[in-house]
């Protein structure tokens, strides 16, 4: 394998985590060229006693009705369940958002997360992880194969719940955030049907997240708010006060 033959970073997609845990309590927000939450998840002895979202910025009108559809889902539940809801009732963001939070809810340390994808070319591309300014991953794919590193030659991103298991914990977690970051990606040079209501995007997609159910489909359009974080001076959750935004969530 060249490296030299896959492009690198920038331009591309770049999405950025931050949680913030507290006792008692921790907020989490995400950011990249098409999507920003806040969240908040309050909880004690293992259980969810509240949950706050926002939908700061979404491709969809009905995507606002996430927030409040979440928290009704994962209150009452335990920490170590939230994962287990059946994610196409949810916004997949926010749902991704509140599992990786109610996984590190126990933290005593803050967390960042960065991950970059470079805008393909033949389908190639370089995607990376890093966690609080580190590298942790770095992977050359054609299409949704993963050519390296070695140690991921060889598989396929669409399998990473099967495969993710094969490796240890931190990386297992690593690879299920870059995978997203990954396949949101070409939605860069996606121009959205600005007269289509989400049910009139054909059959396929109809079922696969909150935006995509009934009866939100139906009266669901496209809002086109991206930002370009890789050829700008700006970053994802640049301005962002966590504690400020996350303690007027409780």
């Amino acid at each position: 394998m060249n490296e030299s033959e896959y492009p690198i970073w920038p331009p591309g997609l770049w999405r950025r985590i931050v949680l913030r845990p507290n006792p008692g309590w921790i907020g989490a927000a995400l950011e990249d060229d098409m999507h920003c939450f806040h969240l908040r998840i309050d909880h004690a002895d293992g259980i969810v006693t509240k949950v706050a979202a926002r939908g700061v910025r979404t491709p969809w009108t009905a995507c606002t009705g996430a927030p409040d559809f979440i928290a009704k889902s994962l209150t009452g539940e335990p920490l170590s369940e939230v994962a287990n809801r059946d994610p196409a009732q949810q916004c997949t963001h926010l749902f991704d958002l509140a599992i990786l939070a109610a996984a590190h809810a126990q933290d005593t340390q803050a967390t960042t997360f960065d991950m970059r994808v470079a805008d393909r070319v033949d389908g190639r591309t370089t995607a990376t992880l890093e966690k609080n300014g580190e590298e942790r991953l770095r992977w050359q794919l054609n299409e949704t194969m993963i050519e390296g590193p070695d140690r991921f030659a060889g598989l396929d991103i669409k399998r990473v719940s099967k495969w993710k298991h094969g490796f240890p914990a931190d990386v297992a977690e690593w690879s299920t955030l870059l995978r997203r970051a990954i396949f949101i990606s070409g939605a860069r040079i996606y121009e959205p049907q600005m007269d289509k209501r989400a049910v009139e995007m054909g059959p396929g997609r109809m079922g696969v997240c909150f935006n995509y159910q009934l009866p939100q489909a139906e009266e669901s359009i496209p809002i086109f708010d991206r930002r370009e974080f890789s050829m700008t001076p700006h970053e994802p959750l640049e301005g962002l006060d966590p504690e400020a935004v996350f303690e007027a969530m409780a």
